[in-house]
């Protein structure tokens, strides 16, 4: 478990270019301990996680959710991949990207709760 958070952990640090010295520096601990907090030889608790979630503008769900069974990329259909290629291409400003990712997220959410519902019909 603790070395799929690390692995993710690890992900977003090199998508957002960031140094394991920098990040560790962020957050106040050792590179040596952020070292094995990626690599899942030591445990991370709650509150490292948080610090190093807040650095990197991540929520921690992202990174407690990497230890779920990932999507296989197989199963995406061609929207999918399209909506994937699409934002791999957008601006590389990573504050960019999760602005768009927590819209995308909330349209979402409120599609859910709004599931088995008629469209309503537009005025004319």
């Amino acid at each position: 478990m603790f070395k799929k958070i690390g692995q993710r952990i690890r992900k977003v640090r090199l998508e957002q270019g960031i140094k394991q010295k920098d990040l560790a520096r962020r957050i106040g601990i050792s590179q040596g301990a952020l070292t094995n907090f990626e690599l899942g030889r030591r445990k991370i608790s709650l509150e490292w996680m948080l610090k190093i979630a807040r650095a990197l503008e991540v929520p921690v769900s992202y990174f407690v959710g990497a230890v779920e069974a990932p999507m296989e990329e197989d199963s995406l259909g061609p929207k999918e991949h399209r909506l994937l290629r699409a934002f791999g291409r957008m601006s590389r400003d990573p504050r960019l990207q999760m602005e768009l990712l927590h819209v995308v997220e909330r349209v979402g959410q409120h599609l859910e709760k709004g599931a088995g519902r008629a469209p309503r019909a537009a005025a004319m």
